[in-house]
Parts: structure tokens; C-alpha cells; sequence
């Protein structure tokens, strides 16, 4: 009888064991501790390699740390070890379908659905998950399952939140909500329904609250207050804090998001994205390289070390990232913003005819980008292109998005191309947004004195005289422009037989240059012509 007990006991505790288990990596996995929660699933594996669950469990954690290949490898593995199992088998339709072969992964589900059976509320659940997360969605199928599942389990949380991501994904945020708090109310203590939430106001751009509704910033503080330990919600706050520009709020919940995520390669590497937006460049370049030394395989880490090294103006390291990163990366994996770092690095290395090439196709890739318009332009400008760049300037200012530099670079392209009259017109738009400016008075002066290049008109005169009582504030630093301006009027003044206004202008250039051969022979000359 002992023995028997004793036998029972076991078994009890055995089982027990295992589920708390797989209950311990389900938790770790939420609160987004990936690499302790596929640890601990690769050890359960090891233990009991014919279970299938837990290999499912282990490849969803490489799943959801963006380890693709390798999470297609556990549920694969899990199939072959447990082939009863239709756990795996979503799993793997889950993988397909985001390879964007959505008919294959579709096969793999249903076959999971057939082995599965009516009664499975897991399986259920699962590939009513896949299909929500999807790639190409199919949201009315992923309904039906969950609607099954509830049947099963009327109380689970977990299918409520699911019929809110599907109908978020459905873009009806209304429904989303409704049932987001349905989930809430299932499960009082579990902050993910809170989550979620400030995840759709989020969406909605409703930071704060307003109108007496509650808003992202609120959401995300009541998941904190429900479980202090909830990783989830302290990314969110640092994102949100980093959207309003509050930056140390922002770098304080990151911190506290990489400490309870036990600082797993993956939190780090979001950290890091985070530092980079803030253009906290050298800590985001620091932080990547300490990420790169413990794992290699995220080629997302190379993306952010090329960006991060072109910032700092390491050019040679950034080309190196660079070029590792779209070395590795599936070309419908890529953003435009990969192309124009590419770009701008290949210039910045020398290479300007690649790099303008690269740069082209992020602009084809989002023909609304100013800041890519910008860089092909000036890499047009550098390359002596001056009538592309021209092109890209103007597609700037035709878009709402020119700044005064815009307008400069134009007219000193017009005025390179020798198309004076384009140019005087671009640097009219600096004098007008800007009048205290300058520059745009000096190269109007230049234009103009381009376009009436015997001075018979006296074209320039004005604009270098406007130019002259705007620089003569700091002559010093101006001394360049003012001796070209006072050179004019001298010659105009002279021109026009108006000595001692020629004689006046032709000093102030010897006051900048004593040594100035043309102020010399001018002012000989016109000793002669001017008394005293």
C-alpha cells in the first residue's frame, strides 16, 4: 500500500512539476524574457524530448525574439519527436506564413485542426493566433476559432485578447476595446489586457487623455500598478515618453524594461533602436557592440551599428555594418531607410556614383521622404550633377517640405548651371522668409551682377547694399563677402563717374586689405579725379 502511495506521489508531483514548468516559460514569455524562457523550454525538451508542447513552446520563444529559422527548427524537431502532437504543426503554418507562403502554412494548420479534433482548445487558440499575425490575415477564420475555443473555456482570458487584436487588425478599435476589457474583467491581476489598450490609444495617437478619456500614458500605469514586474508596460512608457520627447522619463523606463527582462539580447537590442531615435548615438553604438559580442545572429544589430557609426562619423566601420546587413537581409525585409544609409555612407566613403544609386531607390521606395530628397540632391551637387540636383531640390519645395538651406542649395545650383535668373529667383525666397539673412542678399547680388556682367544696369547694386549693411556688423568674420561687395560699388560708382562715392568704396576695401593690388591701382587713379 506504501508503495502504491509512494508511486502515486510521484507520478502527482511529476506532473506537477511539468506544468508549473511550462506555466513558468508561458509567464516569462509574456513578460517578454526570451532568452530565460527559451532556456528553460530547451532544457524541458532535453528532459522529455518526445513532448511535443514543449518544443512548441521553445520555438514560440525564438519565434517571438525574431529568431525565425530557429524556432522553424524546434517546431519542426517537435513534430518529428511527438508527430501526434498538432501543436508543432501550427507552428511551423505559423513560419510559412510569414515567409508570405500563406497557402502552405494554411495546410500545416489545418492538418494541426484535424489532428486536434473538436475538443482542443489550445490548438485552437494558437491558430487563431497565426492567422492574426499574418502577414496576408485572415481574420474571419481566426473569429470562428476563438469563438470555438470560448465554447471549451468560457473563462480563458487569453481568447478575449485574441478577438481584440483581430478586430484592432480589423482596424475596429471599438469592438477591440470591448473585448480587451472583457479580458480584464476574466482576469483582474493580469496587466495585458491594460496593455493592449494603451497599445490602441497608442495607435490612435492618444498619448495622454483628453476629453476625460483616458489615454495610453494612463493604461500603461494601471499595468505597472497591477503587476509591477510586467516588462511590457515599461517599454511602452519609454516609447511613449521618447514620441513627447521626454527623454529621461523614456531612458528610465527602458532601464527598468532591460532589468526585469534580465537584460535578454532582445530588450537590449530594442534599448539600443530607442538610444539611436534619441540620437543618443554613441551609447545606442556602445550598447550594439556589447549586444553583437554575445550574439551575431540579429542582422538587425548590424543595421543599427551602420546607422549608429555614420552618425559618428566612422564611416569605414559604418560601410563594414552596411554592407554585413543587406549581405543578410531579404530584400522585402528592407526599409527605405536601409537604402539611404546605404547611400549616404557609400558618399561619405568616396563612392558618390553608388551611392547616389542607392539612395534613388530609397526615394523610388518613398517618394515622400524629405530628408532622402535632401540626400540625393546634395549627392547630385557633390558629384558636380547640378541639374539633378536641381531636380530634387524643386521635388522638395513641390512637396511643403523645403527649409531656407533648400532654396540655397537650389540657387547655388541654378547658379553653377549658369541659369541666373532660376537662381536670383530661389535666393529671393531666403531674402523674403528670412530678411536679417545675409546670404540670400549676397547671391542675389551674385546673380544678379551674372546676368549684367558689364554692370550697365547696375543689376546687383541694391542687393550688395542691403548685403553690406547686414554684414558690416561683424566685418571680420565677413570680410570675404564685404571686400566683393565693396568692389562692385566701386567699380558701379566709378562706372558711373560718381568718384567720390568710388573713392569711399575703395577704401573700405583697403581697410580690410591694405595690400589689395585693384584698391591700390583704383585709388591711384583716382586721385586724379577727386579733390582731397
Amino acid at each position: 500500500m506504501l508503495r502504491i502511495i509512494f508511486v502515486f506521489l510521484f507520478l502527482f508531483s511529476f506532473q506537477f512539476a511539468q506544468s508549473q514548468s511550462l506555466e513558468d516559460v508561458k509567464k516569462l514569455t509574456i513578460n517578454e524574457q526570451y532568452e530565460a524562457s527559451s532556456s528553460m523550454a530547451k532544457s524541458l525538451s532535453a528532459q522529455y524530448p518526445t513532448k511535443g508542447e514543449y518544443w512548441f513552446w521553445y520555438g514560440e520563444n525564438l519565434f517571438k525574439a525574431e529568431e525565425t529559422d530557429s524556432a522553424k527548427w524546434a517546431y519542426e524537431t517537435g513534430i518529428k519527436s511527438d508527430p501526434a502532437n498538432p501543436l508543432n504543426f501550427v507552428g511551423l503554418g505559423k513560419i510559412l506564413m510569414s515567409e508570405n507562403k500563406f497557402t502552405e502554412g494554411q495546410a500545416e494548420i489545418n492538418k494541426a485542426l484535424q489532428l486536434a479534433g473538436p475538443k482542443n482548445p489550445e490548438v485552437m487558440i494558437r491558430a487563431a493566433e497565426a492567422y492574426i499575425i499574418s502577414p496576408k490575415k485572415d481574420l474571419p477564420t481566426a473569429f470562428t476559432l476563438l469563438k470555438d475555443a470560448e465554447k471549451l473555456q468560457p473563462k480563458n482570458p487569453e481568447i478575449q485578447i485574441l478577438n481584440g487584436d483581430a478586430f484592432l487588425e480589423n482596424n475596429d478599435g471599438s469592438n477591440a476595446i470591448k473585448y480587451y476589457e472583457k479580458a480584464q474583467s476574466l482576469d483582474p491581476k493580469s496587466p495585458l489586457a491594460l496593455l493592449r489598450i494603451g497599445q490602441l490609444w497608442m495607435r490612435a495617437r492618444n498619448y495622454v487623455g483628453k476629453d476625460g478619456q483616458k489615454g495610453a500614458l494612463e493604461y500603461y500605469k494601471e499595468a505597472v500598478a497591477v503587476n509591477p514586474d510586467f516588462a511590457p508596460a515599461y517599454r511602452e512608457l519609454g516609447e511613449l515618453y521618447g514620441k513627447a520627447q521626454y527623454y529621461k522619463e523614456a531612458k528610465d523606463n527602458y532601464r527598468k524594461y532591460l532589468e526585469l527582462s534580465n537584460k535578454n539580447v532582445s530588450a537590449k537590442a530594442r534599448y539600443a533602436s530607442f538610444l539611436f531615435i534619441t540620437k543618443e548615438y554613441q551609447e545606442a553604438y556602445t550598447l550594439i557592440k556589447e549586444v553583437m559580442s554575445q550574439d551575431t545572429s540579429r542582422n538587425i544589430l548590424n543595421r543599427l551599428a551602420a546607422y549608429s557609426s555614420y552618425e559618428l562619423k566612422d564611416y569605414v566601420a559604418s560601410l563594414n555594418y552596411i554592407e554585413k546587413f543587406f549581405a543578410l537581409q531579404p530584400v522585402d525585409k528592407t526599409l527605405p531607410s536601409d537604402f539611404a544609409y546605404f547611400g549616404k555612407i557609400l558618399v561619405a566613403n568616396g563612392k558618390d556614383s553608388l551611392g547616389v544609386i542607392q539612395l534613388k531607390i530609397a526615394y523610388e521606395k518613398d517618394t515622400t521622404n524629405a530628408d532622402v530628397i535632401t540626400d540625393v540632391a546634395a549627392a547630385f551637387a557633390k558629384m558636380k550633377r547640378y541639374d539633378e540636383a536641381a531636380i530634387f531640390y524643386n521635388r522638395k519645395i513641390n512637396l511643403g517640405k523645403a527649409i531656407t538651406n533648400d532654396y540655397f542649395r537650389l540657387g547655388q545650383a541654378y547658379y553653377n548651371l549658369k541659369e541666373f535668373g532660376k537662381a536670383d529667383t530661389a535666393f529671393m525666397v531666403i531674402t523674403e522668409k528670412q530678411p536679417a539673412l545675409g546670404v540670400g542678399h549676397f547671391w542675389r547680388a551674385r546673380s544678379n551682377s551674372s546676368l549684367d556682367p558689364d554692370t550697365e544696369l547696375g543689376l546687383a547694386k541694391v542687393h550688395y547694399e542691403k548685403f553690406i549693411e547686414l554684414a558690416e556688423t561683424d566685418s571680420t568674420k565677413n570680410a570675404r563677402e564685404l571686400t566683393e561687395a565693396y568692389k562692385y560699388l566701386g567699380f558701379y560708382y566709378y562706372q558711373s563717374k560718381d568718384y567720390s562715392n568710388s573713392k569711399v568704396y575703395w577704401e573700405k576695401v583697403m581697410n580690410i586689405d591694405p595690400a589689395d593690388n585693384q584698391a591700390i591701382e583704383a585709388l591711384k587713379d583716382l586721385k586724379t579725379k577727386v579733390k582731397g
